[in-house]
């Protein structure tokens, strides 16, 4: 009795009644106070046979009775840290679906675009993890609160199986409990894979065309031109020019008939082969694709054109050219004098009547000459800056478009053997016209074309006045064409591009000039197509002639045009209006800046809102479910006591752990007896080390002994 006392001001409880030892506080009750049924005394807490492994070998346990936690204030901070956590983790899916939505509809920018694809690559692994932590956590915390509250233990099954996808379908067939509880766990549960799914579906980048300005640069072909039979300028622009001509003249078929040269640049067209019985629009513009198969480029040198960036652009360019109209092709006997010597300057000669820089001679292939208006004195009135040349039509004053002259006659003669020349007259006209140019720049490659002509609507001089009315010019041109390829007596590149450009044996001269079979293949070459090809080397000339021209051909920089009182004014890279267009072509500028339209076939970025909602509507739900679960923390003050081991060993009555810590939750108790050794096996009382009927409980691994298939247990 004595004893019995001692233990009940110990515990400080008062000793109750004996109770049945069916009781369901008799396992509890008969445990503390040693009234126990026969066959419990070794598994009592207060035995004298104690485990090795006592409590005393164990972490320190509160020895005292404690009050329930209650608010905020009393609350751990690790219990605080952890519902702090809950509720940030949802966050960044939140910044994810608004860093989507905030790019939506802009350009794909490829780092931007790689920290995209991580993130949501990223999210698709990491959101079902955290929905899996937060809201099993937040069915914990609402179970521990409904069991203090008290509840149904299949409420309780419910809400502590249903912590993964998986055991959320399987509790609720298990249990069969189909009710609001059960729907519900279903529900939030289906979010989690389908959140994770899909933030791999919020985002896409399609190829779509946008639209913007660019600012184009390109050479000033109306611009002075250098052309001299001597001077100190030839050395500039010549030898470059040969070598530039020559490989033109070689290039391929499939280059000559291309829309650009060699090195790039966007060949112009002859208007005249564009606007043949092809339709004008409003604005007059004829489309260079109803040329039908007669398109003809105006040079063998396309137009320099900077500034193209990847995608499509759009830009008008201004451009001069000189056609050439052939109507006269004779074929007479070469006339001899008195000793028999040959007569080939009786048509073009330095005496005229057409001029040329120098007589032919009898190892002469071919020459050129030009009759026509002298315009010298007339550029002599201009009040300008720039002091030489001033061999352009655009250099005369601007009161000289209204000017009538006869148009100019340029004379072209070969002759075959010693017998015949053949004579080419053609009439040059100086042309004027506007070309709308469509680019496509890609990685690597670069394609222009020429899309639509008209007649320019720029201040111009009469079409009678061309570059050859300028003496210099023209003189230039009959001493240094002859001579831009190697000749020998012989049939030279320059007259195979006259007779077939397209001839894949142009680059082996013909029979010698000197023969004697006395026709020529000219005869064989229609008037159309002889001012055509005469007329793209011509060009090709006059274009070299240009200030430094030949190395933008090649691809230079026009950054490296430079303002002097020979060359003219420099380039210009400030976008030009039509009227300082007009004052620009004028005052010869070397280069153009416009604007143009680019249209870029780009990837832009596209979200994807019906899978954008979901996810962000999953993503709610996971912060909600935070909020459960901190708000049911608070809410209960009970231990968490639900789904750990060591709950269950302190309600067994063959595990000796005392009763204080009553505010110690599960896994604080496991981190105190995580040492000990337990197991489900059979605490029966031996009977001469046999016992027919077994008792199976969970208890000290040492005071079970281990279960054996095919005996009674109860």
């Amino acid at each position: 009795m004595a004893s019995h006392d001692q233990r009940r001001l110990e515990t400080n409880f008062p000793a109750p009644e004996i109770l049945s030892p069916i009781s369901p506080l008799s396992s509890r009750t008969i445990s503390l106070f040693g009234d126990h049924y026969a066959g419990c005394e070794k598994y009592s807490p207060y035995s004298d046979k104690l485990s090795p492994q006592s409590l005393s070998e164990m972490k320190p346990w509160p020895l005292r009775p404690q009050k329930l936690y209650r608010g905020l204030g009393e609350y751990r901070w690790w219990e605080s840290t952890v519902d702090f956590i809950m509720v940030l983790i949802p966050l960044p899916f939140f910044i994810l679906g608004a860093a989507v939505i905030a790019v939506n509809g802009k350009v794909v920018e490829d780092r931007e675009l790689d920290i995209l694809q991580q993130s949501t690559k990223g999210a698709a692994t990491l959101f079902p993890i955290s929905f899996a932590a937060i809201a099993g956590r937040a069915a914990v915390k609402y179970a521990t609160y409904k069991l203090e509250q008290g509840t149904t233990l299949g409420v309780l099954e419910q809400l502590m199986g249903s912590r993964t996808v998986a055991s959320t379908f399987a509790t609720q067939v298990q249990l069969r409990s189909f009710n609001l509880i059960g729907l519900g766990l279903l529900l939030v549960w289906s979010l989690s894979p389908i959140g994770g799914q899909a933030v791999l579906h919020i985002l896409y980048t399609p190829e779509k065309y946008t639209t913007s300005k660019a600012n184009i640069t390109y050479f000033n072909s109306r611009q002075q031109s250098y052309s001299a039979p001597a001077g100190p300028f030839q050395n500039q622009w010549y030898p470059g020019f040969t070598v530039l001509f020559g490989s033109s003249l070689l290039a391929p078929p499939s280059v000559k008939r291309s829309s650009m040269d060699i090195w790039g640049n966007v060949k112009i067209p002859f208007f005249s082969s564009v606007s043949l019985n092809a339709p004008k629009d409003d604005d007059g513009w004829i489309q260079v694709s109803g040329a039908n198969g007669s398109l003809a480029y105006s040079s063998l040198f396309g137009m320099p054109i900077a500034g193209l960036e990847f995608g499509n652009t759009t830009v008008t360019v201004e451009s001069s050219y000189i056609e050439l109209s052939c109507s006269n092709m004779s074929i007479l006997p070469i006339l001899e004098t008195s000793t028999k010597e040959l007569i080939k300057n009786d048509l073009i000669s330095t005496d005229g009547p057409f001029f040329s820089f120098e007589n032919a001679s009898d190892h002469t292939s071919w020459t050129i000459g030009y009759k026509g208006e002298d315009l010298i004195a007339f550029g002599k009135t201009e009040n300008s800056m720039y002091l030489y040349p001033q061999h352009c039509p655009d250099c005369l004053p601007e009161d000289f478009a209204g000017v009538s002259f006869p148009p100019g006659i340029i004379a072209f003669q070969e002759w075959a053997g010693f017998e015949t020349a053949t004579s080419v007259l053609c009439e040059p006209s100086q042309v004027y016209v506007e070309s709308s140019i469509f680019c496509v720049r890609k990685s690597g490659s670069q394609n222009c074309e020429v899309t639509a002509q008209r007649p320019s609507l720029r201040p111009r001089a009469p079409p009678q006045i061309t570059y050859l009315s300028f003496p210099r010019v023209a003189l230039g041109l009959s001493a240094l064409l002859p001579n831009s390829t190697p000749n020998f007596g012989a049939v030279n590149q320059f007259q195979n591009y006259l007779y077939d450009p397209f001839s894949q044996t142009n680059i082996i001269s013909g029979s010698n000039s000197l023969s004697s079979d006395g026709r020529s293949r000219l005869q064989d070459v229609s008037l159309k197509d002889f001012g055509d090809r005469l007329g793209q080397m011509l060009n090709a000339y006059i274009h070299a002639s240009m200030w430094n021209s030949t190395p933008y051909i090649t691809g230079a920089s026009f950054k490296g045009i430079e303002n002097n009182l020979v060359g003219g004014n420099a380039a210009s890279f400030l976008p030009a209006s039509t009227i300082d267009l007009t004052a620009m072509i004028q005052n010869r500028t070397a280069a153009f800046t416009v604007s143009a339209d680019q249209i870029n076939e780009s990837q832009v970025y596209f979200a994807f809102f019906p899978w954008l909602i979901i996810f962000l509507f999953s993503n709610s739900v996971m912060l909600l479910a935070a909020l459960v679960g901190v708000y049911y923390s608070r809410k209960t003050i009970v231990p968490d006591y639900l789904g750990f081991v060591s709950s269950l060993a302190k309600e067994s009555p063959f595990i000796r752990m005392p009763d204080a810590g009553v505010n110690m939750d599960g896994m604080d108790k496991a981190k105190m007896v995580k040492e000990m050794k337990v197991r489900l096996g059979d605490v029966s009382d031996m009977e001469n080390g046999k016992s027919q009927i077994g008792r199976l409980a969970f208890a000290r691994m040492e005071e079970t002994s281990p279960v054996k298939k095919g005996r009674m247990y109860v």
